[in-house]
């Protein structure tokens, strides 16, 4: 599994998550020469799921010295899979800070040109437990603030 690709603000890196055999890496790789790894990232995070590391969807932020990802962790119940939160590493020093809790299942994340806010989607599952209905949320980076958005004419 390869994630898209987020190219850092001055064109020159590109960051994705990619799988290994024990969970997900994200890959730091240079745009003019992608053939290898520049670096690769391994988020230590407090909650890893039962089956290993699963991150998705990392960006640059525009400062270009830490990326925004989503993260897994198993869910509060039993039957409710993972919470994918959203968390910001600093590339330099590895440090990670979990931004949200609790999201369910989100995907699609993407941060604003100036760094202040992420949007991504919710999703809700059915009684079979397959997400079906998604919903957009604000993410207040400075704040840590979710907010719905709500957009006319989907209902």
């Amino acid at each position: 599994m390869v994630s898209y690709a987020s190219v850092s603000p001055d064109g020159k890196s590109m960051v994705f998550v990619s799988s290994e055999e024990h969970g997900d890496v994200i890959e730091v790789r240079s745009v003019e020469d992608p053939a290898k790894p520049r670096q690769i990232l391994r988020p230590r995070l407090p909650k890893k799921p039962s089956l290993g590391q699963l991150f998705n969807c990392p960006n640059y932020m525009p400062d270009r010295e830490s990326i925004l990802f989503l993260a897994a962790t198993d869910g509060k119940l039993p039957w409710s899979g993972y919470d994918y939160d959203v968390h910001r590493m600093d590339v330099g020093t590895g440090a990670v800070e979990r931004l949200t809790q609790g999201n369910g299942y989100a995907t699609d994340l993407k941060v604003s040109a100036d760094g202040k806010t992420a949007v991504f989607l919710k999703w809700r599952s059915d009684w079979h437990g397959t997400p079906n209905k998604s919903e957009l949320y604000l993410l207040d980076l400075p704040t840590h603030r979710l907010t719905p958005l709500k957009v006319s004419g989907l209902d």
